[in-house]
């Protein structure tokens, strides 16, 4: 789908020293399953180059340019990496939470969020951990989450509720999420960075991994992702992670970059990055499509639904393993 400019050869060899010709598929699989456990720094300088057995070479160059540093991108790549779903990477990948929106001319789901339920990283029924960050009065998708018995801690400081039991498992706090502890000084909202979150909950749900944490908080997420890498957060508590990112049409190029770049890290399975989140899902938001400056006018999408799933519960062998 994407032409990318491959950027070396390699020969996968299975079961020691046998060199194997496999299928499309499975290669494709191959391929993906394995970016992770491969420093991104090493695939940009060219140390490590890979290639497969494929009948489609296209389904390999598909990959190759989304490693490439994001201040060396164009505009066009990178609305391919932001497109990028790399959905093969989750066998049994799920909607959570949508309801029917009309409006500006268009009748669409909304309000979902895709879920992989891969079993060494789906939520368990009745035994799971789910952090919702960005309500704005539309609880589908954590009343989806509650349909599947987990414990959904809600947030959003925008609707002006007090902290409240919503339901039997939802549980609302009239808190945001953000970068550092402390009041938003536009509005005066209480702010607290996702670790100073998860310290106040421990006593209501343990010292357990979140299976889902959620967020559409309005460009904020820039701020957050770099802090919960920073922290650890993400690597040590969170097992999937599903955030609408945001951009502005007359964002200039080095935003875009800039931006791309905290997701490379986020994906990065570098030993010196704490990412080593896999991404599976990528969708537009269809209420979100404006002629872009970057792009001279032409028109793509300024909001986009991305989920990944932390490598660490989910290792590239089991991946493999699954896909057979």
């Amino acid at each position: 789908m994407y032409n990318y400019p491959w950027v070396g050869k390699a020969t996968f060899i299975v079961k020691g020293t046998r060199s194997m010709a496999i299928s499309h598929w499975r290669c494709f699989v191959l391929v993906l399953a394995i970016i992770p456990v491969i420093s991104v720094t090493k695939w940009i300088v060219g140390l490590q180059q890979f290639s497969c057995h494929t009948r489609d070479d296209d389904s390999v160059r598909a990959i190759s340019a989304l490693w490439s540093l994001a201040q060396s991108m164009s505009a066009e790549e990178i609305f391919r990496y932001l497109h990028w779903t790399n959905s093969i990477s989750c066998l049994f990948a799920v909607d959570f939470g949508f309801f029917i929106r009309n409006g500006e001319g268009l009748a669409a789901p909304d309000g979902h969020k895709a879920i992989c339920l891969d079993l060494p990283v789906s939520p368990v029924y009745n035994s799971c951990i789910v952090y919702s960050f960005g309500i704005n009065n539309q609880w589908s998708f954590d009343k989806a989450m509650s349909d599947f018995r987990c414990k959904v801690y809600s947030f959003d400081p925008s609707m002006g509720e007090e902290d409240h039991d919503e339901s039997q498992y939802i549980h609302f706090y009239n808190l945001g999420l953000a970068g550092k502890n402390g009041r938003d000084p536009s509005n005066g909202w209480k702010m607290e960075t996702a670790s100073s979150i998860y310290q106040k909950l421990l006593p209501y749900h343990g010292s357990v991994a979140i299976d889902i944490f959620k967020m559409d908080i309005e460009f904020s997420e820039w701020e957050v992702i770099p802090e919960m890498l920073k922290s650890g957060f993400l690597a040590n508590h969170v097992k999937q992670l599903a955030v609408e990112i945001h951009f502005d049409p007359n964002d200039s190029l080095a935003t875009f970059r800039n931006r791309v770049h905290i997701l490379q890290k986020l994906e990065s399975a570098s030993p010196s990055d704490a990412g080593h989140f896999i991404r599976f899902s990528s969708r537009p938001n269809p209420w979100l499509q404006r002629e872009l400056s970057i792009l001279n006018g032409k028109k793509d999408y300024i909001g986009l639904e991305l989920a990944w799933y932390n490598s660490r519960y989910y290792p590239a062998k089991l991946v493999l393993q699954d896909a057979k």
